[in-house]
């Protein structure tokens, strides 16, 4: 991986960082040279991430659901004070759950929604920003194939993820006049503890047919790496599915 890509002395933000892809990104972050803010709710989790490297890692707890203008700015500045301007960042936060038409938790849509869909614009918002980012600084959101591949009773996670596809495009437009770049990564499943929640179940009906077997964490990160490197320097505006084959799986 060293021989591919090198982020030395440069600064990144992981939101999202306490656990599966964003923890797998950040480490691969600071293995790679870089400075890495790693966000989450879990407080825990990311003094055990920290641990790992403490001079490269620094973390801030913050519930995206809940985050004001105010708490990205305090939280992303503080970072920037100490390490210097972004160079660029990763949003993988994500909630999953069944939402069927005919009886969803309003509050739990809501909530998939704010964590995977607003969060991701309320950091856009303030990362972009110039006293926060360098020139050139380069964005990947999370998405996921359930966007154009919907399973039943997944309408608000499928729609959210949509959403950040669609926003992504929209955003490449404006963030383009100070050379920034922004993409977003569409995975199927996903080797994470998700999947040894609820989401097994139907997990397990999918798992099939994904013919090239399902994605590990490092197989996201590894495109999140290169997306934010220089090899990607005239990519903005598109999502990359990484699925495992499920997309032809599917069809078999």
């Amino acid at each position: 991986m060293n021989d591919k890509y090198n982020f030395q002395q440069k600064n990144f933000a992981v939101i999202g960082a306490s656990s599966g892809i964003g923890r797998q990104c950040a480490m691969d972050l600071v293995g790679l040279g870089a400075n890495v803010l790693a966000v989450g709710r879990n407080f825990e989790r990311l003094r055990a991430l920290k641990e790992t490297d403490p001079e490269k890692i620094f973390v801030s707890q913050l519930d995206v659901t809940k985050a004001t203008a105010e708490d990205w700015e305090s939280t992303i500045g503080n970072f920037v004070e100490i390490c210097g301007k972004l160079n660029g960042g990763v949003y993988t936060a994500g909630i999953w759950g069944l939402t069927p038409l005919n009886g969803f938790d309003v509050e739990l849509a809501h909530k998939i929604f704010d964590t995977s869909f607003w969060g991701a614009v309320n950091f856009m918002q303030t990362a972009a920003k110039k006293k926060f980012s360098n020139l050139l600084s380069s964005f990947v959101l999370m998405s996921s194939v359930a966007a154009n591949h919907p399973s039943k009773s997944l309408f608000a996670y499928s729609a959210a993820k949509a959403a950040v596809q669609a926003a992504v495009k929209s955003f490449a437009k404006e963030i383009i006049k100070n050379g920034h770049r922004i993409n977003s990564i569409a995975p199927a499943l996903v080797q994470t503890e998700m999947m040894n929640t609820d989401f097994a179940v139907m997990a397990a009906e999918m798992i099939p047919k994904h013919t090239l077997g399902i994605c590990e964490a490092e197989d996201v990160s590894e495109m999140i790496l290169f997306l934010l490197s220089e090899r990607a320097k005239k990519i903005t505006g598109h999502n990359f599915s990484l699925d495992g084959g499920y997309l032809s799986g599917a069809l078999i």
